[in-house]
């Protein structure tokens, strides 16, 4: 006779114990009640057993699962997946956290794609109640509960699906909540604690596992970034060896561009600062040095530069800006020398050199060239565009020098009146005023023209005439201010016609020469003289009556007015020269 225990060994179902126990009552066992009762609860906590047995298997089999998976959008999958199966639900999603929202990327069961990249605001709907609290939330009925804050776009999501009871619990590792795992039935449900447990003991489970698969990405691009800087070091100090040793080896501009534009994909040119970059140039490194820009690296070409082409042009500003300023500092020093050498000539500090013609060529000069003397005040213009200005625009062969504040040029030019003709228009309309004189044929010749440059360069500015060249002979009767002798002649001239009203004007303390100049600056009208003076006119009146008291009444007249007013003009170009 078969037995409740050989029923319950062969896993007969419910059915089967309820037919074993009417037959038992109808053979007359007056105890076929309690058996099949206590029969019933036995299979019941067998059954029970077996669920958690298949449970536990189940994390088993998912963590091991897991733990071989370092990809977290695979992990994410592998998570959704067995959460579903093991709960029996109609739908399980994932909603990480990312920034300041919770993301839906991975879901199991969906019916819908309303679901798949969902963000959720982090103040709306379960899930983010789940990761504010930091604990199992859950509701019979998603979409009819009023204790949860909810959002138009995620309600739309959750009626799409039909989502009803729902289920959500924490991903939480080292105390930081990394999302939330959802399990959701599209019909009114309620979970009960093993099932909240089991969700939990998954969740728990795939929060680490996400948790170290994102450290091990993290770490595998810190690698991967160390790897490249690495890499790039590499590079780096392989092109500063390269670019080093051309320079150690004495190289200059030339040959360092020639050693990058060998690796580079296209063509390589410097350019100065002034210069424009080729067309069709699709890089451009500064070569900076001393927080000064000495010119550009341009790369040249079709496409875009590559990253070695921007390493190497990077690489090679340095030692470019090096060889610039040490040709620079090698150029001043030429330059000061050959400055020094030519103002030694100009102004014959040797009394008795061992040979002229030695020292006109070490000047820079032919000794059997002639030439002329310019000497130059360049106003407000700075010295060395100045300088660059005046060589560019002289005749081939000639020399300039810097003096002081002025420029001192030896032209190979016989007639220093011929560099009058257009001088502003030549040196670019800038405001140079120049003294010349010529020709020289030698270290004693080239002296004295430089004296006599520079005296009818004084005369000029003594005269108020900046941005003009002149000869000693261009200043016409002005020259009488050049030598000594015209200077007494001057002094003599001026006390005779003049000496009554200089001694007047003494006496009163009344400027009666400077009104007698702008009287005649302005063709000897009062209104005019009155204004630059800066005087009534009826006070210049009172001047006036006093100059006719003492220069008589003919000094108004053409000729003589004209002859008072040169002499005034020669007078205050005689007290600036004295100065």
């Amino acid at each position: 006779m078969t037995t409740w225990l050989d029923l319950l060994l062969e896993g007969a179902s419910t059915e089967t114990l309820t037919r074993h126990q009417r037959a038992r009552r109808a053979a007359g066992d007056q105890g076929a009640d309690r058996d099949a009762r206590s029969a019933l609860a036995l299979r019941a906590l067998l059954a029970q057993r077996q669920q958690r047995a298949t449970e536990l298997a189940a994390l088993n089999d998912i963590a091991r699962r897991l733990a071989a998976l370092h990809d977290p959008d695979a992990l994410v999958g592998e998570v959704v997946a067995h959460a579903r199966r093991l709960l029996g639900v109609d739908l399980t999603y994932l909603a990480l956290v990312e920034d300041d929202h919770l993301r839906i990327d991975i879901a199991d069961g969906a019916l819908t794609p309303h679901l798949l990249g969902l963000a959720i605001p982090p103040d709306t709907g379960l899930a983010a109640a789940v990761v504010a609290r930091g604990e199992p939330v859950w509701t019979p009925d998603y979409r009819a509960e009023r204790g949860l804050r909810h959002d138009a776009a995620a309600d739309r999501a959750a009626a799409a699906e039909n989502m009803r009871g729902l289920l959500g619990v924490p991903l939480t590792s080292r105390g930081r909540v990394l999302g939330a795992l959802l399990a959701c039935k599209r019909q009114e449900r309620s979970f009960d604690e093993d099932e909240i447990t089991l969700l939990s003991a998954l969740a728990a489970h795939a929060a680490v596992a996400i948790d170290n698969a994102r450290s091990m990405q993290a770490s595998r691009a810190a690698v991967d970034r160390l790897d490249q800087a690495n890499a790039d070091l590499e590079r780096t100090l392989h092109w500063d060896r390269r670019l080093t040793r051309v320079v150690l080896d004495g190289g200059g501009v030339d040959d360092l561009l020639a050693e990058v534009a060998a690796s580079a994909t296209d063509r390589v040119d410097f350019v100065g600062v002034d210069e424009e970059p080729p067309d069709g140039h699709r890089l451009v490194q500064p070569v900076i040095a001393g927080g000064r820009t000495l010119g550009a690296l341009v790369l040249t070409g079709p496409g875009e530069p590559s990253a070695d082409d921007r390493l190497l042009l990077e690489r090679a500003a340095p030692p470019l800006a090096l060889v610039l300023v040490g040709q620079e500092a090698v150029e001043r020093s030429a330059r000061l020398t050959r400055d020094a050498l030519l103002l030694d000539l100009l102004s014959r500090a040797d009394d008795d050199p061992p040979s002229p013609a030695r020292q006109v060529r070490a000047a820079g000069l032919d000794p059997r060239r002639t030439y002329s003397v310019l000497v130059v005040r360049t106003h407000d213009t700075p010295p060395a565009a100045a300088r660059a200005r005046l060589s560019a625009v002289l005749p081939e062969g000639s020399a300039v020098a810097a003096d002081g504040g002025r420029l001192v040029a030896v032209v190979p030019v016989a007639d220093p009146d011929s560099l009058a003709a257009g001088w502003p228009e030549r040196v670019g309309g800038q405001r140079f005023t120049a003294g010349a004189a010529g020709p020289a044929t030698g270290p004693d010749d080239l002296a004295r023209c430089r004296r006599e440059a520079e005296q009818a360069l004084d005369a000029l500015l003594a005269l108020d005439r900046p941005g003009r060249l002149t000869t000693a002979a261009g200043l016409g009767i002005y020259r009488v201010l050049l030598t000594h002798q015209g200077h007494r002649d001057l002094r003599e001239l001026f006390e005779r016609e003049l000496g009554a009203v200089e001694a007047e004007q003494r006496r009163r303390s009344v400027p009666l020469l400077a009104t007698l100049h702008a009287f005649l600056d302005h063709g000897r009208r009062p209104a005019a003289a009155a204004a630059e003076l800066g005087v009534h006119v009826n006070t210049l009146y009172q001047r006036l009556a006093v100059l006719d008291r003492l220069l008589g009444e003919d000094w108004r007249l053409p000729e003589r007015a004209l002859d008072l007013h040169l002499l005034l003009r020669l007078r205050r170009g005689a007290d600036a020269l004295d100065g």
